[in-house]
């Protein structure tokens, strides 16, 4: 297994902001850079090529025949960037994790199980992996060694995921908020106002659009971006910001998340918009507050802030981290059963054409070397003959894979 190899970029190296400058690009910005991803493949005598770019990694996932060395990882960083000089290029080796080998299997699986994600448990990178793997089988880039590689890092995440619990538990700020919502149990009677159409609020759709609501309006300051959030929902209307103390519908829910440095929802907005009889439900994920300290306290106010779900998400977070004890005894034992399962392929196609080869003595014995002795022999006998031949060609066949696997598995539980 020593030809897989793994040069990545991540957020344990890299700040994610700087990820950019290892992605590679086509001259026709396409999405997907098959071109370099060729000319990467070519000039570097790769023998197969998978590449994987999410927001906190930068992948190449590889066949190699050598081993992985300085002038390898400069003369590669400059053909990813050929803007980098030479200081630059040792600064970003540096940065480069670089795995051989079983090491290099492992990072795939670890990964593809999201056990060396940013977010432990997450699921996301696994219809990333597959994504790539598509794209990368589309454009040719790779073949039955990486194939094999990849269908048993979706095997073994699947695994990790039925098997332990390190998806359990959420633990992003925004899942959190929902969740909170959620056992509140009233979202199909809820009149929501969203306050805010940036990208947390926009995650909360996500979730929030897969439910029944009763309505929905949405307050921004630029009203084309409420209008695209609230475009999201059924029931729903958007209005610019500065029209928010004349909202005269119900509201049971204030979902509030912008980017002012003073609360958008004062007292005397909230006065005019909630009646004092009326329960609300406040879900401020501002940073600072959206929402005045009056409000707060006052006792129709079921207020859920962000430094509250921080600390959830914190706890949910090292809840994970336990579960990856027995994810890494499962992942070890996995890497073995990969070995032994590389092993029968190589022997597989290294037996491939054994079937074609016996085949072809036996024509040749039919048709050439016993020719002349067999159109002298009777019907009955020729008949027989075939059958025997046939019997023999069968056995022969399977011969070669028995004893070949009888060898792997001896090899496995000697002693």
């Amino acid at each position: 297994m020593q030809q897989y190899k793994v040069v990545t970029i991540t957020h344990k190296t890299a700040n994610v902001s700087k990820l950019k400058d290892y992605l590679l690009a086509d001259d026709d910005t396409s999405d997907y850079p098959a071109i370099r991803l060729k000319e990467l493949k070519s000039n570097f005598s790769i023998n197969e090529l998978l590449y994987l770019n999410t927001c906190n990694r930068v992948t190449f996932f590889f066949t190699y025949n050598k081993r992985i060395d300085t002038k390898f990882l400069k003369d590669l960083f400059q053909f990813i960037n050929p803007d980098f000089n030479k200081e630059l290029i040792n600064l970003h080796i540096s940065k480069a994790l670089v795995f051989e080998g079983v090491d290099a299997i492992r990072h795939l699986f670890s990964v593809a199980a999201s056990l060396d994600s940013l977010v432990i448990g997450e699921r996301e990178i696994l219809g990333q992996i597959k994504a790539a793997y598509i794209k990368a089988k589309e454009h040719s880039l790779c073949d039955d060694d990486i194939r094999l590689a990849y269908q048993q890092a979706i095997v073994f995440a699947k695994k990790i995921h039925c098997d332990t619990r390190i998806g359990e538990k959420p633990v992003s700020v925004v899942s959190l908020a929902y969740r909170t919502l959620a056992e509140r149990n009233f979202f199909k009677y809820a009149n929501i106002m969203i306050i805010g159409a940036g990208q947390t609020n926009n995650l909360m759709a996500n979730l929030l659009t897969k439910i029944e609501l009763k309505s929905v309006v949405v307050y921004n300051r630029t009203l084309n971006k409420a209008e695209d959030l609230a475009a999201r929902f059924k029931n729903s209307k958007a209005f610019s910001l500065e029209k928010l103390m004349h909202h005269k519908e119900d509201i049971d829910i204030i979902l509030t998340c912008t980017g002012a440095n003073y609360a958008v929802l004062t007292k005397e907005i909230f006065d005019k918009l909630v009646p004092k009889n009326r329960k609300v439900t406040i879900v401020d994920l501002a940073v600072p507050r959206d929402v005045d300290e009056e409000i707060i306290a006052m006792k129709n106010v079921d207020y859920i802030d962000i430094s509250s779900l921080e600390n959830k998400a914190k706890e949910n977070m090292q809840f994970r981290k336990s579960e990856m004890y027995k994810a890494e005894a499962m992942l070890e034992e996995f890497i073995v059963t990969f070995s032994e399962l590389h092993k029968e392929r190589k022997l597989e196609l290294a037996l491939a054409d054994i079937p074609n080869e016996v085949k072809n003595i036996k024509n040749r014995a039919l048709n050439a070397a016993f020719k002349k002795d067999i159109e002298s022999l009777d019907a009955n006998s020729k008949d027989v003959l075939e059958k025997v031949l046939q019997y023999m060609e069968e056995k022969y066949i399977a011969l070669p894979f028995k004893v070949s696997k009888k060898s792997l598995l001896d090899k496995k539980f000697r002693p």
